[in-house]
């Protein structure tokens, strides 16, 4: 909001009265606040891409092949 509205912002001679530079300059912290959200949303994939890595080396085949006759036994 605030680099549009400086980039509105003209003179009584219709120049503007910030240049890009200052206008790219406030908004900086949104940029941080963004590139932080970013970095929170990413090392949230990455843990979720961990945990399903772990629950499927974690099924032994044993536990599978139990699963799997009581799955059997019990459409009967």
């Amino acid at each position: 909001i605030a680099q549009g509205l400086m980039w509105r912002a003209v003179n009584e001679d219709g120049t503007l009265t910030y240049s890009f530079v200052e206008a790219l300059e406030a908004s900086h912290p949104g940029f941080v606040v963004r590139v932080i959200g970013g970095a929170i949303f990413f090392f949230g994939m990455l843990l979720m891409a961990y945990n399903t890595w772990q629950t499927v080396r974690a099924t032994k085949p044993a536990e599978l092949a139990a699963a799997e006759q009581f799955s059997l036994e019990g459409a009967h």
